[in-house]
């Protein structure tokens, strides 16, 4: 409401530049298109009396959304897309998103501002659903690529104000200020449109396995050249670029793994497998790209051993605790090329601001480390970890590394070397063990004592542990389960339980009261 047309939004045009800039210079050039429809005062909406009147312009909007969309995919049937709506405009694209399901297919993400439509529990809602024009489905719509901000306030959206309607009247009063920006609590500039963009630049899924990559085939050349892969395979041939005493390099993408390390974001690491020929030996590299624009941002380390070059395992190649993780073999003093590598290590890099460098180097053959993923959870601790554990003694009871990191004024969440991925063990400031804390990547094989693990249903966790057991909403249908035992001997420590939107453990930590909060050490 009261948003100028498309092509002139500040809005829209900031959002649109943000994406822009996101995307990868290497694919194809967005295109946009703008959508018009008839726009309404916020004086005509409420004049409207219960907006009765206002469903039709928003159809004819979600009509213009179809025919644009039509047009683009008869030019370029392979043409996907992006949505973005402001206000009057969100709500046009929610309804086209609830009511198009086949249309809806192609489109990667929508960002939406100061929505109409929105509404979360405890929250507030916005003026569509205060009025009774509510689409009626859970907010937002295609909750997996639909991103929507509404700032504090805006009466719009209707973020800060009660539910209940008892700041109706003063919310009405906020209709009628003008929206200037930067200052009207209705205004999405700076840093929400640049966050706008950046999501939708985010979701266009990269096709990793089809774009050109710059590599070295395992530091065969000391500069980077260029491979063009098609399904993952590629050539390059002697000629052109210096590929050193060979005819040609056969490469393949072995692994692609995404993840978020600190001070970089989300991040794709491509994992490299390269036969220089001829020959009759095959180098491997590890590369990290941005995965919003597919820039590279860095690659691992080469791996000094003597002898043959140590061997990635492809699928151990994660992102876990902001580190890159690989399971690399290493070969004995007896191992040869015929019989391969036989000594397992688990190595961990770190971003260090410039470049990734090697963290940690754990012999994954030790007999001291546990198997945690075999050990069950209780609010005591989990296997030989026990709560009030200092760092150093949880170290010599999984037989592993505990590497500090950061967190927040109370407690630390740290990962263990080697894994398992998802496991986090939180410490307080004094040093102490409080909380197990178990992710939503996690393996379903770590789980409670009673079985419970992340993707276990609502049902599963209370038929388990009723009647101990206390329900709190979280909002947008997200809810925490809270496992409280009685006895003295379990001296008030709890597991809670995240549930997501469709009934299933999301998450859970169990642990003493006051840090078992699913949650990231420092988070709101």
């Amino acid at each position: 409401m009261d948003e100028q047309s498309d092509l002139t939004s500040p809005t829209v045009n900031a959002t649109w530049k943000a994406f822009q800039s996101s995307v990868t210079a290497k694919a194809l050039p967005p295109e946009r298109d703008s959508i018009d429809f008839p726009k309404v005062t916020r004086y005509e909406f409420l004049a409207k009396n219960s907006v009765v009147g206002i469903e039709p312009d928003v159809d004819v909007g979600v009509a213009a959304i179809q025919k644009a969309m039509d047009r683009a995919v008869r030019s370029c049937s392979s043409t996907r897309f992006v949505l973005v709506g402001y206000s009057l405009g969100a709500w046009v694209v929610d309804k086209f998103l609830v009511t198009d399901p086949h249309r809806g297919q192609l489109v990667r993400a929508a960002q939406l501002y100061g929505d109409p439509q929105w509404w979360a529990p405890g929250e507030g809602k916005g003026l569509a659903v205060a009025f009774n024009r509510g689409l009626r489905t859970s907010y937002p719509p295609s909750a997996d690529k639909v991103q929507s901000l509404c700032n504090p306030r805006d009466p719009v959206c209707g973020t800060g104000y009660r539910d209940d309607g008892r700041d109706l009247v003063q919310r009405l009063k906020d209709l009628r200020s003008p929206v200037k920006c930067p200052g009207s609590a209705h205004c999405y500039s700076g840093r929400s449109t640049t966050r706008g963009g950046e999501f939708l630049a985010s979701r266009i899924a990269a096709d990793w396995s089809n774009r050109t990559y710059d590599v070295t085939c395992g530091d065969t050349v000391s500069k980077a050249v260029p491979v063009a892969m098609r399904n993952g395979r590629g050539t390059v041939k002697a000629g052109r670029t210096d590929i050193g005493t060979y005819d040609r390099w056969n490469v393949r993408i072995q692994r692609i793994a995404a993840g978020t390390v600190p001070r970089l974001g989300d991040v794709t690491a491509v994992l490299f497998w390269c036969s220089p020929r001829p020959s009759n030996f095959s180098l491997q590299e590890l590369r990290v790209y941005r995965t919003a624009n597919g820039r590279e941002v860095g690659r691992t380390p080469a791996i000094n051993a003597d002898g043959l070059a140590p061997v990635y395992q492809p699928g151990a190649v994660a992102f876990d605790g902001g580190r890159l993780l690989a399971d690399v073999k290493f070969y004995g003093p007896d191992d040869t090329h015929a019989t391969g590598p036989s000594i397992l290590r688990h190595v961990a890099w770190v971003w260090d601001g410039s470049r990734f460098v090697k963290h940690s180097e754990v012999d994954a053959n030790s007999p001291e480390r546990t198997d945690l993923s075999a050990q069950r959870i209780t609010v005591n601790g989990m296997g030989p970890l026990r709560l009030g554990m200092s760092r150093a003694q949880a170290e010599r009871a999984v037989g592993a590394p505990i590497p500090v990191g950061p967190g927040g004024p109370d407690c630390t969440d740290l990962s263990i070397e080697g894994g398992p991925q998802g496991l986090l063990l939180r410490f307080s400031s004094e040093d102490r063990l409080v909380a197990i804390y178990v992710l939503s990547q996690a393996s379903a094989s770590i789980r409670t004592a009673s079985g419970i693990h992340v993707g276990s249903t609502r049902d599963d966790v209370m038929t388990t542990y009723e009647p101990d057991l206390t329900v709190s909403p979280v909002g947008s249908g997200i809810e925490e389960l809270v496992f409280a035992p009685r006895g003295s001997q379990f001296q008030g420590r709890v597991i809670t339980f995240l549930m997501n939107d469709q009934g299933a453990v999301d998450s859970f930590i169990a642990g003493e009261r006051d840090f078992a909060n699913p949650l990231p050490c420092g988070g709101d």
